[in-house]
């Protein structure tokens, strides 16, 4: 919410939003004081997140559909955006915003005003804009902002009770963002013009400052000494900075006021000064900073239309004096020091020709081909077995004992058979020096003989090894989390190692050999030396640290569970006291099957946090599978009793009781599970099973269609709906399903058995062969599939 702070007078403060009206919901990231109306109150502009997407979600019916209509209003507020409050004068505000026009203004980050075109009324503008990925991305990818609202917004839980789905959309949002996503990307900055009757007309196009940037704060500055305010824009992304000069040819006359504290403060912070030309006033603040983490130029300017006369200025200081001023003419810059009956008039100078006309556009800078960085904490690289040219395996720690360079390489790629040329031709330069070259080809399986074709004609003297799609998925996982922008290895790509196997350094694209001997002598041997960045100040964190938690999880989601073990090891290593590396790893080992391993670190978990959730409920897991069904009931039961809307701990106890044959039970604990998750693909196909089990054949195909709806390659769900379709002689809509689960699952081997019993029910033994003989091509050994085969022959 907003937030107002009432000056006691004393060096205190007492927040009065509600008192006050400004207390409106809203992501504000700034706001500015302004007299839009010339009343002489001081008014506020709050900059928060319009977002369309936001309005469109949060206004459909099925949108928190269970939460009150005051909540649900909250929530449309939030994306309303940003919220004119007009001063009524008796310590209270009107949101006066949809009658002014002025909410659109994208994701705000800095908002303010200033006279723009010198008519005597403050216009807006307002900086907008998040994070815009490379363009060739957002064509493909599209923009996150709908997403936040679908995926975050729409799941945010009622309480403070975590959410699954909740943690999982912020998961998401923060690596997609990080991988080139767009999120409230090229949105354009908005500049409102002041219509002189409490309303603004959106002119950003017309003037020039739709700027598509991610913008993040603007000054104001007379650069040039012309009476014209400069904007200086400040920018995420390139170009970082535009200065903008108002080159309106039609516009008003205007006067700066440069004030010098005496008694006051020096540049006289918190000085009003009131501008009355004929019947038209104005007042203005000295402030010390505005808007988003901007300050202005310390003079104040005034439009004052097209009156020419000398106009009248009464300045209120910050001690309190007050001072009148007569006949101060326009077009000046006006200096007063404080208590002095005096001032000095400076006319505004003619603009400088060089700010006459617009400067070349500028062209963005091109990303270099190749790059080259230090890793200020080196990283131990991942083993492997893989095979050469000739077949012969060759393993990782074989190369250890000496500086190594991992070059990979692909055969299609011009810029890798360059580097391979150069590395070929430097060979023994780099032998004599110490370093030796291993390339790794990452072509597909397919093309390996075009990979073999290259080296022979290029007559390659170093190792080459065939990567396996294993081997290139992790280190593609490697390079991924070694910056914070998140992109997939580029070809051709090359790690230096130690000889203790770390990385020590990365190069992107080429890199010349006689680089690689001067890097040599500069490979840091102590952290001392990897810690004497090129920069001065001081470490206050003690330390730079790579995070291999981060690595462990990346791994453990793609399903490279060895490597993510060795990494949440590390992290053990490093930090003995942290549960969640022990819970990972417990978890990694259940999914492997590896029961007194996951055992073991499980329990560790629960030890250093007994209060952890997840982790009785893998234990229950763990029982359960071990047969121990009470030791599971005690697990299970613990999970819930710390998180009573666990969905997974209410599936895997549920799914006990179904079991057991406790079906009120079971239905209890899977239906309180629906309500909480009524879109997880698990729960539906329990509560099937359920049903199912009981006979409740209708109530049971529902539950699981919808299962598989929800994960069309769900195969226990397909394979049980068919058992069920033919329990009730739908043979046809069996055989469909049979049939679909083999498609999506070729290695779930009870689709097929069903399927051919179905074929000898329908008396169709030839088909029935035939099903068996395609499981058999799958897996050789399956001793039903033979036995059933042979009873068929």
């Amino acid at each position: 919410r907003n937030n107002l702070y009432r000056n006691n007078g004393d060096g205190t403060l007492t927040a009065v939003p509600s008192e006050a009206g400004v207390a409106d919901v809203g992501a504000g990231m700034s706001a500015c004081w302004f007299d839009f109306d010339n009343d002489g109150k001081q008014d506020i502009y709050a900059a928060a997140m319009w977002s369309a997407a936001g309005m469109r979600v949060s206004e459909q019916n099925c949108f928190h559909e269970k939460e009150p209509e005051n909540i649900r209003a909250l929530y449309r507020q939030h994306a309303r955006g940003n919220s004119l409050y007009r001063n009524q004068g008796n310590g209270k505000f009107q949101n006066v915003s949809s009658q002014a026009g002025v909410e659109m203004g994208r994701w705000a980050w800095c908002s303010d005003a200033w006279d723009f075109d010198h008519d005597g009324y403050l216009d807006l503008y307002i900086a907008n804009g998040y994070i815009s990925g490379p363009e060739t991305a957002a064509l493909d990818k599209g923009d996150l902002s709908s997403f936040f609202w679908r995926q975050l917004v729409a799941k945010s839980p009622p309480n403070p009770t975590p959410s699954l789905n909740y943690e999982q959309g912020w998961n998401a949002i923060n690596e997609l963002i990080r991988s080139d996503s767009s999120w409230s990307g090229r949105e354009r900055n908005v500049f409102y013009a002041n219509n002189h009757d409490g309303t603004f007309s959106e002119v950003s196009g017309t003037v020039g400052l739709d700027l598509l940037e991610d913008s993040r704060s603007f000054a104001l500055a007379d650069l040039d000494q012309d009476g014209r305010l400069e904007v200086v824009l400040k920018n995420r992304n390139a170009p970082q900075l535009r200065i903008m000069r108002n080159a309106m040819k039609e516009l008003g006359h205007s006067i700066a006021f440069r004030l010098r504290g005496q008694k006051s403060n020096r540049d006289a912070i918190g000085a009003a000064v009131t501008v009355e030309a004929e019947a038209h006033r104005q007042t203005k603040y000295l402030q010390a900073g505005s808007g988003f983490l901007s300050q202005h130029s310390k003079e104040l300017f005034f439009g004052v239309g097209k009156i020419q006369r000398t106009i009248h200025a009464l300045i209120r200081w910050p001690s309190g004096l007050t001072q009148v001023f007569e006949r101060l003419p326009v077009d000046h810059r006006i200096e007063i020091q404080e208590g002095s009956k005096d001032f000095l008039a400076r006319p505004f100078r003619d603009s400088p020709p060089s700010y006459r006309q617009a400067g070349e556009p500028q062209k963005p800078e091109l990303l270099p081909s190749s790059a080259e960085t230090w890793l200020i904490e080196p990283l131990s690289a991942p083993e492997f077995s893989l095979p050469d040219f000739a077949g012969n395996m060759r393993d990782l720690r074989s190369f250890r004992g000496g500086t190594l360079l991992l070059h990979f390489w692909a055969t299609a790629s011009p810029p890798c058979r360059e580097q391979l040329r150069l590395l070929q031709h430097y060979q023994a330069t780099l032998t004599t020096n110490g370093l030796h070259i291993l390339g790794i080809n990452v072509d597909d399986p397919g093309d390996r003989q075009a990979a073999r074709s290259l080296a022979a004609k290029e007559g390659l003297g170093f190792p080459n090894l065939l990567a396996t799609p294993e081997a290139a998925g992790i280190y593609n996982i490697i390079y991924r989390y070694l910056f914070d922008r998140r992109r997939d290895l580029p070809i051709p790509v090359s790690l230096l190692l130690d000889k203790d196997g770390m990385i020590v350094k990365v190069y992107q694209g080429a890199v010349h050999p006689e680089r690689l001997v001067e890097d040599l002598r500069l490979v840091p041997s102590t952290p001392a030396v990897r810690r004497a960045l090129p920069l001065g100040g001081v470490l206050y964190q003690g330390a730079f640290q790579r995070n291999d938690f981060t690595y462990g999880v990346a791994m453990f989601q793609r399903g490279y569970l060895e490597q993510a073990a060795v990494s949440f090891k590390q992290v053990i290593a490093a930090k003995p006291q942290e549960p969640e590396a022990y819970y990972n790893l417990g978890t990694l080992y259940l999914r492997r099957n590896a029961f007194p391993d996951a055992r073991q670190y499980l329990e560790q978990t629960l030890k250093l946090r007994p209060n952890y959730p997840e982790a009785w409920n893998n234990l229950g897991m763990l029982a359960a599978e071990e047969g121990r069904t009470d030791e599971a009931i005690r697990n299970f039961k613990q999970s819930l009793l710390l998180k009573p809307g666990y969905a997974i701990a209410l599936v895997n106890l549920g799914n006990i009781y179904r079991r057991q044959g406790a079906f009120a039970e079971a239905e209890e604990l899977l239906r309180r599970a629906l309500e909480i998750s009524p879109d997880d693909p698990e729960v539906n196909y329990s509560l099937g099973m359920l049903y199912a089990r009981q006979d409740q054949l209708e109530h049971a195909a529902r539950y699981l269609e919808k299962a598989v709806t929800l994960r069309p390659d769900y195969p226990d769900a397909l394979n049980n709906l068919a058992v069920l379709f033919v329990r009730e002689r739908r043979n046809s809509d069996a055989e469909e399903r049979f049939k679909t689960c083999i498609r999506v699952a070729p290695e779930f081997d009870q689709a097929y058995l069903n399927l051919a019993r179905l074929y000898v029910i329908l008396e169709e033994k030839q088909k029935a062969k035939e099903v068996l003989l395609e499981l058999l091509q799958q897996q050789p050994q399956h001793k039903v599939a033979q036995k059933e085969l042979e009873m068929l022959q």
